[in-house]
């Protein structure tokens, strides 16, 4: 049947199209419509699937279309016809469909991660109010359902992992991770390669990533500024000075940290997908494991919510995962809290940028020179000098934030930023350094897994407690 099929579609392609064979319609590269074009394309990947060689497979294309004998002609740059028919081809194949399937894709998997965050949130009360919550999802009301419940002050349910505002700040990262920084990348990846780098692509490409940048930041500020979590953890929270000066100016410096990680970021996958996606997805992949291999070796996979068996591994992975991608394309600040990547972890993201982002600005520059390069004419849409512009502005930019903010903050908050403490050991010191019995109490809303190790020093207080 498919043989049939093939045989069917090749007659079909090989058949004599209607397509302008005479040079004086060629004066003009108009004379072709994308019609043509994919016709021309399709017909040529055909043949070099089903002929001998190369060879066979040119000679066989350019007896059926002669067209193309006129446009070598009046372009010598096509005189490796083979590159040039696969390249175009699958340059029109990632045009065409690419955006729309992606764009498509990051919405869905935005929706299935909120109902994922939903469905935990939920899992313990009644199957309605699990439904309710899943609809305010699906209906994209969800956002505006958690700011009232923040506004309103509702407390956190027994039954919940999570406060409110701990669900709002989740479903903000959730968001961004599955639309919002992929946008910024699809953006990115048009603007390097497409034929119209024009100053409105380049200004939507900057709403994107500025837009992207200012939630971020937001969010580290705020979880910065909760009086809950300066008194939990006052090693931690607290480098944003007093004064509404220097807090202006410390959202400014997060803000321009975060939009100069974001754009290197997606500059650095945007010409790595030039060569191809297998490679972008190997760059991803390996980065991932890295930071899972991490976790595991230092015993600190296991995320703080108190879920258990596979839907807490799962969810543990889910948020190792969000957390991490956050970081690496916006600097997200608050993830370098010992229970989410950890201060160590969250340097060597932003330290190891820059060289990611030269690495992949070097491969492309490569890429360009080689045949493949020249056939897509890549040259003329990202020149060598604006590459290296690129890589250099955002970088000094980058740099120059850094070091204010770091001048800006209080400086025994220095330390939390390259801090090598897990998040195990991170309740442990909750538990030995609160002399409160308030604040000790809230320690066992964590995942029983963060104090295994001092599991008989907090019976040992518990019973000390009750014969109190």
């Amino acid at each position: 049947m498919l043989r049939k099929v093939s045989r069917v579609w090749g007659r079909r392609v090989m058949k004599p199209r209607q397509v302008p064979a005479a040079l004086p319609v060629m004066q003009k590269r108009s004379g072709l419509t994308s019609v043509d074009c994919l016709t021309l394309a399709k017909g040529f990947d055909f043949l070099s699937k089903t002929s001998q060689n190369d060879e066979d497979a040119v000679v066989t294309y350019l007896d059926h279309f002669p067209v193309i004998k006129d446009i070598s002609e009046m372009n010598p740059a096509l005189e490796d016809l083979p590159i040039f028919m696969n390249v175009r081809l699958a340059d029109h194949g990632r045009n065409e469909n690419g955006f729309a399937v992606a764009t498509l894709a990051s919405l869905a998997s935005n929706l299935g991660v909120q109902l994922l965050l939903v469905f935990f949130q939920t899992r313990k009360q009644s199957l309605r109010r699990m439904f309710r919550e899943m609809m305010y999802a699906l209906t994209f009301a969800k956002p505006g359902v958690n700011v009232y419940h923040v506004m309103l002050g509702v407390e956190q349910e027994v039954v919940s992992f999570a406060s409110p505002k701990v669900e709002m700040f989740m479903s903000k990262g959730i968001k961004l991770i599955c639309e919002a920084i992929p946008g910024t990348i699809f953006q990115s990846y048009a603007y390097l390669t497409g034929s119209n780098q024009s100053s409105a692509a380049l200004f939507s490409l900057a709403v994107s990533v500025f837009t992207t940048a200012f939630t971020s930041t937001g969010i580290s500020f705020d979880k910065e500024l909760d009086q809950k979590g300066r008194d939990h953890a006052p090693a931690f929270y607290g480098y944003v000075p007093i004064g509404a000066g220097r807090k202006a100016k410390a959202f400014v410096l997060m803000f321009c940290i975060s939009a100069c990680q974001l754009t290197a970021k997606a500059l650095a996958v945007a010409l790595c997908a030039v060569e191809g996606g297998d490679t972008v997805i190997a760059y991803l992949v390996g980065e991932m494991l890295l930071f899972f291999a991490y976790k595991f070796a230092r015993g600190d996979f296991w995320y703080w919510v108190p879920i258990y068996g596979v839907p807490g591994m799962s969810f543990s992975y889910l948020a190792r995962l969000m957390f991490k991608a956050q970081v690496d394309f916006t600097a997200f600040l608050h993830a370098r809290h010992p229970k989410e990547l950890g201060g160590s972890y969250w340097a060597f993201t932003i330290l190891s940028t820059p060289i990611i982002y030269f690495y992949f600005g070097y491969r492309y520059l490569e890429y360009v020179e080689s045949e493949v390069g020249k056939a897509r004419e890549l040259s003329l849409m990202l020149s060598p000098k604006k590459v290296y512009g690129m890589i250099g502005g955002v970088l000094a930019v980058q740099i120059l934030s850094f070091y204010l903010f770091l001048k800006n903050i209080e400086p025994r908050f220095i330390y939390s930023f390259y801090s090598t403490i897990t998040g195990n050991e991170q309740s442990f010191l909750f538990f030995h350094n609160h002399s409160y019995d308030a604040l000790k109490l809230e320690f066992f809303g964590e995942n029983k897994y963060k104090w295994k190790k001092i599991r008989e020093e907090v019976v040992e207080w518990v019973n000390l407690k009750i014969l109190e």
